[in-house]
């Protein structure tokens, strides 16, 4: 016996599993009496609170990516996320049998790193498994994923179920209460990103001694769903319940989310329960992932006590951050706190996926099609910039302008290879790209499906009363503006089908085999298409695409002028090639020019250049989408402390055509250009003055 287990338990294995890309079918482990699913649609949950959120994540495998976007996701599986045990020895250790540790050897600097980057790769390995059906993958998260399942017992505490709750220096040691700076709560922080993993693993398999497991950790302490350095605990907690119906469970949801808090009240807790100081300054900067983590969880706040104030708190932290710190590449500036937006400012890598994991939850429970837009730009600039094309190297920090390796920007951890310290970053990237195509399409509560992020995939899942439905989207998006979907349901049926208008898109379309339908987007930014469907209906999506230039101030030098282009959701950036590797410009290239707009319009001036898609998708420079715009050439020296000029460039030298590429395709580039004074003018008559840092609209 071990834990109170029996040897076979101990022995068994969690059986084979293929991607469930259907229906949750309504289980039960805790001996509560699970309610009829009638009135709750395709994908309630047999356990939930009253308030629904908007749209329900289909189960991961459900959305299955295709073309370019399936392109990225096998050179992810080939690089990082299908070799991780190759990368470093950590990986290995991560939430390994023969990886227990105790005392102070559970806090990530002394043998606890391995819980964290466990947590955040077991997520992406999982769930890249199921969105490319590739059991291969499935089987290596299973596998690392059984070290836990496998030997959880009642007397764990959370997944660390070699400790004891009965002991007190283990349990002393796991809460990690009062420790300082990063170390505070940190063992039960990483517990939460295993968690999740799980919850995700569950999921897609629908493994029942993998929810057994989920349930057994969170019926412990109740105060242990709300301990971490950051709140990670939470979103599994919830998922667990709504499976479960486990009293215990939803006993510590409601201590966490009900419990009176004031100025004196603990961290993250109290700050993030309520809306923001809108002064400037008023608030202290906080590190980007914990902003994320802290944040996001009071939506769930909202579903489980109907208080929408949580709701609105959550969003207006989220509003606050786009206004004064996001860079032109759809993350906020976190190195790691958050800061002014700036051309040499930082994001660090963990940020990407834990910015849009917030996004997806808060666009889920909200239905706020902003949230969608937010994902996208991160998706489709700052995921990219993170990581080689061949996924074998990545960045700790990425920022806007990138001219030389370690000067300028100044930060060393802006080199690509294969690890940098520590190793979160490494770990994290490989949850980016499998949670944006599995909340590409969510359900809604009445039935049908709502396309929330573009791009070319498959959908699998059931509408109406349980008809199963292929939908087949076929588009180049963002590198063009259509997006056509074959509807196939298995017989007729009447549902309904969301499509989200982009934020930035003035003139959208919408036919339905031919004939148009009226795109007047509600109140969340969708069209919603209820109607009798048919197998192979056609739908067409038109999203037309123009170049826009914002203008901004960068507050970290001074206040200098910038301008930065974009086309749909892309950033666009003046490219310095890389040459035999991602740390070694073109020393010939000619990035020394600012943006000089011809004609009464900003972006007026600025021609789009087409070519068809690759073969196969890498970021190549060589892109299928182009821009041509005008400058000028200036004598610009920028050091580590001045990254732009401090004025706009004056007016006079002649003026050259020069080719911008989406961000994304970088790994040396301009993308917060300078501007001629003839550019700043224009953008001066165009928008009022904002303060320095704050970008224009």
């Amino acid at each position: 016996m071990e834990g109170g287990q029996t040897a076979n338990e101990k022995d068994a294995r969690l059986d084979d599993v293929s991607p469930r890309i259907m229906a949750y079918a309504p289980t039960n482990t805790a001996g509560a009496v699970a309610p009829a699913l009638a009135g709750k649609g395709n994908y309630g949950r047999p356990f939930e609170p009253p308030t629904r959120p908007v749209f329900i994540p289909l189960p991961p495998g459900a959305v299955e990516p295709e073309g370019w976007l399936r392109d990225w996701c096998l050179t992810a599986k080939d690089g990082y996320t299908g070799h991780m045990d190759e990368v470093h020895p950590e990986f290995r250790r991560a939430w390994a049998v023969d990886h227990k540790m105790t005392g102070e050897r559970l806090f990530w600097q002394r043998g606890g790193w391995p819980y964290e980057g466990g947590g955040y790769w077991f997520e992406g390995l999982a769930k890249l498994g199921f969105v490319l059906h590739d059991h291969a993958l499935i089987r290596q998260a299973k596998a690392r994923l059984d070290a836990v399942v496998s030997h959880m017992n009642t007397n764990g505490i959370l997944f660390m179920w070699w400790l004891n709750k009965n002991n007190v220096d283990d349990v002393k040691a796991a809460e990690g209460r009062g420790r300082p700076g990063e170390e505070a709560e940190w063992p039960m922080w990483a517990n939460g990103l295993l968690g999740r993993a799980l919850a995700g693993y569950y999921a897609g398999s629908g493994d029942q001694r993998a929810l057994q497991a989920l349930e057994t950790a969170y019926s412990g302490d109740r105060d242990w769903v709300g301990l971490g350095w950051s709140m990670s605990n939470p979103w599994p907690a919830f998922e667990t319940y709504t499976w479960t119906g486990n009293k215990e469970i939803g006993e510590a949801l409601t201590a966490l989310f009900t419990k009176a808090g004031d100025a004196k009240t603990r961290g993250a807790w109290n700050r993030y329960r309520r809306p923001p100081r809108e002064e400037p300054g008023a608030e202290p900067g906080d590190h980007g992932v914990h902003f994320c983590e802290s944040t996001a969880p009071w939506a769930l706040g909202y579903l489980w006590t109907g208080r929408r104030e949580f709701l609105d708190a959550a969003l207006r932290w989220h509003q606050m951050i786009e206004r004064d710190c996001m860079q032109p590449f759809g993350v906020p500036v976190f190195d790691e706190s958050y800061g002014p937006t700036g051309a040499f400012r930082a994001t660090e890598t963990c940020d990407v996926p834990a910015y849009m994991w917030s996004q997806n939850l808060l666009l889920s429970i909200s239905g706020q099609g902003r949230m969608a837009d937010r994902i996208e730009r991160a998706f489709f600039n700052a995921a990219p910039a993170t990581v080689a094309r061949d996924f074998k190297t990545h960045v700790y920090f990425q920022s806007p302008n990138r001219m030389a390796d370690k000067s300028l920007p100044a930060a060393g951890q802006c080199t690509f290879q294969a690890t940098h310290h520590p190793l979160c970053c490494t770990a994290a990237l490989n949850r980016f790209l499998p949670n944006y195509v599995m909340h590409m399409w969510m359900a809604t509560g009445d039935n049908g499906l709502a396309a929330t992020c573009y791009g070319p995939c498959k959908v699998s899942a059931l509408v109406a009363d349980h008809v199963p439905v292929e939908l087949a989207c076929r588009t180049d998006y963002p590198f063009n503006e259509s997006v056509e979907i074959a509807v196939k349901p298995e017989h007729e049926a009447t549902f309904p089908l969301s499509f989200r208008i982009p934020g930035w898109c003035k003139n959208p379309g919408l036919w339905v085999n031919g004939s148009a339908i009226k795109t007047a987007p509600d109140t969340n930014g969708f069209v919603r298409v209820e109607r009798l469907w048919k197998p192979n209906d056609k739908i067409r999506l038109q999203f037309p695409m123009f170049p826009r230039v914002t203008t901004g101030r960068d507050a970290n030098v001074g206040g200098a002028p910038y301008a930065s282009v974009a086309l749909g959701p892309l950033l666009f950036a003046l490219p310095i090639p890389d040459t035999h590797d991602a740390n070694t410009p073109d020393p010939a290239a000619k990035w020394q020019l600012a943006l000089d707009a011809q004609g009464d319009k900003l972006g007026a001036d600025i021609t789009v250049l087409r070519s068809p898609m690759p073969g196969k998708w890498n970021w190549s420079l060589e892109s299928p989408l182009a821009l041509r715009v005008n400058a000028v050439s200036f004598d610009w020296k920028p050091t580590p402390e001045r990254a732009l000029p401090s004025e706009p460039v004056a007016d006079g030298g002649p003026s050259e055509k020069t080719t911008l590429v989406p961000y994304g395709c970088t790994k040396f580039r301009v993308s917060m250009l300078p501007v001629t004074e003839r550019t700043f003018k224009l953008a001066e008559s165009e928008n009022p003055v904002r303060p320095a840092g704050a970008p224009r609209r």
